[in-house]
Order: structure tokens, then sequence, then C-alpha cells
């Protein structure tokens, strides 16, 4: 069956590719022609590029979702996204609890009179011929999550790991028996458990489906796109750091100094009279009026 799938995400590889190729050039426009807010902190020029480039990495990330739910759907899996699957609060006991690891592959029945909340979720992928579900959150992953909403949805996935299974069999997919809850982290720097992230190097044997190759034609469009803005939005920089040349000031002839020969020369050259001679020995006159005495 998973090679049936194979031959479905292959033929159908070309339109999606496409299909995301196209988003990718819109998101780029959108980010560079937006009406970014002035950083104080730089230049207004540099902050409209500082600006730009960050956009622009933020519409990366849905597009990065929207490529591992078009390749699930177009291998026949049923897909749903941006949703709330609701979780039990006994799951959520059990995820934030020491025994956690003794039972996180035993799923447990969920109760609906026993809901706690729900969890958001950007894909949920069902694939009823391989009985199996999968619920996740995914995160361009460029950074850090920030510790306190980072732990809150490490227990909120794995309290959806004990409970889906059983909630989507409710719902009519009878034939599921295994469900799988995960963060997939593209550029793996969300620092989320390794127990429960799927990293760029895992998408593709997760799924069984050549997933990264259109991720990364994506994303190649993506950057092909911005470089081609780059010099449009650097020339207004490059502009604003040229300054006028001043002159090159001339080198003094002579220093200027009072003293010596230095001194003397200046004079020369400016014309002021040199001072007289004195004639004869300095102490004559003292000499003279002591002889007379």
């Amino acid at each position: 069956m998973r090679k049936n799938k194979m031959t479905m995400r292959r033929s159908g590889a070309t339109e999606i590719d496409d299909s995301l190729n196209k988003a990718a050039r819109e998101a780029v426009k959108a980010a560079v022609e937006a009406d970014h807010a002035v950083d104080p902190l730089f230049r207004p020029e540099v902050s409209r590029l500082v600006s730009a480039y960050a956009s622009a990495a933020k519409r990366h990330g849905p597009l990065i979702e929207r490529a591992i739910g078009d390749c699930l759907e177009s291998a026949g899996c049923t897909v749903f996204r941006n949703l709330g699957v609701p979780v039990t609060q006994g799951a959520l006991e059990l995820a934030e609890s020491h025994d956690y690891a003794m039972t996180a592959t035993r799923p447990i029945r969920f109760v609906d009179g026993k809901i706690a909340g729900f969890v958001d979720i950007d894909i949920l992928a069902i694939d009823e011929e391989r009985e199996v579900a999968w619920a996740l959150s995914i995160k361009r992953g460029g950074g850090a999550t920030e510790t306190k909403k980072r732990r809150a949805i490490e227990r909120d996935l794995m309290a959806l790991r004990l409970n889906l299974a059983s909630y989507l069999r409710q719902q009519g997919y009878s034939r599921v028996t295994t469900a799988h809850a995960f963060v997939v982290d593209y550029l793996g720097s969300a620092r989320f458990s390794k127990a429960i992230t799927l990293t760029r190097e895992k998408i593709d044997a997760t799924f069984g489906l050549p997933i990264m190759a259109s991720i990364d034609a994506m994303t190649q469009a993506m950057k092909a796109a911005l470089d081609a803005e780059l010099a449009r939005l650097l020339a207004p920089v490059v502009r604003g750091m040229e300054r006028p040349v001043l002159p090159k000031r001339p080198d003094a002839l002579v220093r200027a100094t009072p003293f010596g020969l230095h001194a003397h020369s200046r004079r020369r050259r400016e014309g002021v009279p040199e001072k007289p001679l004195i004639s004869g020995r300095p102490f004559d006159s003292l000499s003279s009026e002591g002889s007379e005495q």
C-alpha cells in the first residue's frame, strides 16, 4: 500500500510544487510591499530592508504547513487544518505525571463527558489504509519557543497521543488503531523534547512520502524571489551610507613653534623683521661700571 501512496504523491507532485512556488513568490511580494513601521533603531531604508526579510521569514512558516498538508492529501490521507482536538482530563493528568513514560504507547479510551479542553493542531492527517493518524503542530523553528509555551504544547501533545485514536474511532474512522502527535521543527531550533519532535531529517521517513522535496522547492522559489528584490531594497541603503568626501588638508611645510630654527624660518617666510644682533659682549656695560667704581 505504501508503494501506491508514493505513486500518488509523485503523480501530483508537479501540481503541488507549482502551486507552492507561486504562493512563495506572492508571499515575498506581499512582504516587500507591506507598510512596515520604521524601527527607531535603524535608518528608514535599513528598517525597511530588515522588516521585509523578517516578514518573508514569518510567511515561510505557513507555507511549510501547507506543503505538508498538500502532500498528505495527495497521498490519499484525510487532512484537517487548524482545528482544536478534544483531550480528556485523565490524559492531561497522566501526561504531567511520572508514570507517563510507562504508558505513553498505551492508548486510553476517549470519554466525552471528561473533556478537559481542546488542543490546537495545525494538521490532523488520517490514513485509514495504514490505520494511523497524525496530529501535527508545525514550527518553522528559527528560534527557541518560549519556555512556558513550549511546556504547555508538549503536555497537550503527550496527552493527545493517549486519546486521539479512541476519539477518531468515535468520529467514524473505525480503522484507526494508532495515533501520533508531533511538533514539526523545520529548522531545528524550537527546542522541544526529542520524543515529540520531527526534524526535517525525519519527515519523509515518518510519513513514507517525499515531502521535503516540495518544501525545499518552495523554499528555493522564495529565496530566488527575495534575491531578485535585494538590489532594489539595498539601493537606498547604499545611498544612505554615502558621505561627501572632505578636501584633503595640506600638510604644513614647517611646524609652527616659537623656538629654535623653525621659529626663525617662519619669521623669514612671513616677512617678520629679524631681531637686531647685540654687538659686543653681553656684560660689557656692567664690567665698565664696575671698573669705573
